[in-house]
């Protein structure tokens, strides 16, 4: 099968919402996932991106653009980027992140950040085979 990666579109909000719950490993509220995914897409340099291997969507990415004052350039982030287990190896997460890294630098984007877990090794190797550096560590916190 094709592989091709293209904006997602809120038509496809059903397919997204099920690789995101693989990605989280645990349910989200449809409802409001789809109404988050709308405001996602009213938002300018914000783009979300689906991988499909035929018909069936097998990866995602979510990316936006933000203004940092220290580089003075518009930096693109690439918030979460997840292709299914059974997919890896197959150059789909390669496919999206030239797709996302492609139209960051059409847009006048200086770099693009990606966060991953610390413990997720693949991950990191997968970027770093790509050209992307560890340059700082993340930390998250619930305001729960």
């Amino acid at each position: 099968a094709r592989m091709i990666v293209r904006n997602v579109t809120l038509s496809e909000g059903e397919k997204l919402y099920e690789l995101v719950c693989a990605y989280r490993q645990e349910p989200v509220d449809k409802e409001v996932f789809l109404a988050h995914l709308q405001t996602a897409l009213d938002q300018p340099g914000r783009r979300v991106v689906l991988a499909y291997n035929g018909a069936e969507a097998v990866g995602f990415a979510d990316v936006e653009v933000r203004m940092s004052l220290c580089q003075c350039a518009n930096v693109g982030y690439i918030n979460d980027f997840y292709v299914k287990d059974a997919f890896r190896g197959r150059n789909i997460g390669g496919g999206m992140l030239l797709s996302v890294t492609t139209h960051l630098k059409t847009i006048g984007c200086s770099s693009v950040y990606a966060y991953c877990p610390r413990v997720n090794i693949k991950s990191q190797e997968f970027l770093e085979k790509r050209g992307f550096s560890k340059s700082q560590y993340g930390f998250w916190r619930s305001l729960k």
